[in-house]
């Protein structure tokens, strides 16, 4: 088998360092919602956002849904900074469990990453005019509700329940 030749070598590096993981989460959010990944959000709500009935819910289109409302972005960047605990009802199923934070196992961008992931990838229709999640406004969320833990997130939660009505995904 021939070596390969010297400029092939280069492309063939420079083509592999722009697929690293890390250029992959910050252009795609890809890498941070991957079923490979046990510290990821696909570990328990699976690579397609569909979760396990009973045990994880679904997440599929209903972040989507949720990050248009007023109050839903900060939601969502607080309950996979922070977690979140409690009983939820999601497509009309019950839930009482605890998601674990990921702020320490996660960089601020690799989680507006797998939120952007989760909201324009993660629907079975097109998601249209969703700003993009950015590090600075995953930073500036965390800080607002620090100390933050699972309890924040469902307080935040039963706000906008009462906020949104029916607006909010059941």
């Amino acid at each position: 088998m021939r070596p390969l030749l010297p400029a092939a070598s280069a492309v063939c590096l420079s083509v592999l360092a722009a697929c690293s993981p890390a250029n992959v989460v910050a252009e795609t959010g890809v890498a941070a919602y991957s079923a490979d990944d046990f510290t990821s959000c696909a570990a328990c709500h699976l690579a397609d956002g569909g979760g396990i009935p009973g045990a994880f819910p679904k997440i599929r289109n209903r972040a989507a849904l949720m990050v248009v409302l007023d109050g839903g972005r900060d939601y969502l960047i607080t309950v996979v900074s922070s977690g979140l605990m409690g009983p939820l009802t999601a497509d009309g199923m019950d839930y009482f469990g605890v998601m674990p934070g990921q702020q320490g196992a996660m960089s601020a961008d690799a989680i507006a990453a797998a939120l952007n992931y989760l909201v324009l990838n993660l629907v079975d229709d097109e998601a249209k005019d969703i700003a993009l999640f950015s590090a600075d406004e995953v930073e500036k969320s965390q800080d607002a509700n620090d100390p933050a833990g699972p309890m924040t997130a469902a307080g935040i939660r039963q706000e906008l329940i009462s906020q949104h009505g029916e607006k909010w995904p059941q």
